[in-house]
């Protein structure tokens, strides 16, 4: 089981997020909207979602929470923003974001599962919409590992194109996996072209040189 700071850009943060964690939480929201969307017909309002988290987590927080021992919970608070309608993707889809210094750049997602989008990033900075047949068997600069589904519902990376996946994309280099909220596979891009880019303690995992 891997661990990771809460925050990625504080790696010496003692707070920390695991991916087992991440998964056994993940299945139990799963059931959760199931229950919902079975007896109700719909999915939950954030509100039903946070306050059933909180009757479960308010009575046990002496027994489950490091702060326990001299603190109680009372209550948990959550916070949205409008935005656009969210895109939607799939795996074979091509995309596109901007650099650092205007130009596109190229990715794929090769796979979704239960981290998210598994996707990798062409070495095509500048390239003027290449062919999706050529862009496919460019090499990738960086390699594939999951992107939060909020970036790529929120359109950090922006879906231009598909083609299915196929033998060379399935051999294609994987990262490591990590839970992240930020746009690791753009940030990563920017460092292999040498721009304006945010250290990350394992930067150096997601590139393909």
């Amino acid at each position: 089981m891997s661990w990771e700071p809460i925050d990625p850009n504080n790696q010496s943060d003692t707070e920390l997020i695991g991916d087992e964690p991440f998964d056994i939480i993940s299945a139990a929201l799963d059931k959760v909207v199931s229950c919902y969307q079975k007896d109700l017909g719909r999915k939950p309002a954030t509100i039903e979602l946070v306050k059933t988290f909180e009757h479960v987590l308010v009575p046990r927080f002496f027994e489950t929470a490091l702060e326990g021992e001299s603190e109680a919970l009372v209550s948990i608070s959550f916070k949205t923003k409008k935005i656009a309608k969210r895109q939607k993707y799939r795996a074979g889809d091509f995309l596109k974001a901007q650099l650092a210094d205007g130009r596109f750049v190229f990715g794929r997602i090769f796979e979704v599962e239960r981290y998210g989008p598994m996707v990798g990033v062409y070495d095509s900075a500048g390239a003027e919409a290449p062919p999706l047949a050529e862009l496919r068997r460019r090499k990738l600069i960086v390699k594939v590992f999951p992107i939060h589904k909020e970036l790529m519902e929120e359109r950090a990376w922006v879906v231009f194109g598909h083609l299915p996946i196929d033998d060379f994309d399935v051999r294609q280099p994987r990262g490591p996996i990590v839970i992240s909220g930020t746009n690791e596979q753009l940030n990563a891009a920017n460092c292999y072209y040498g721009l304006p880019h945010k250290e990350r303690f394992n930067l150096t995992e997601y590139l393909n040189r």
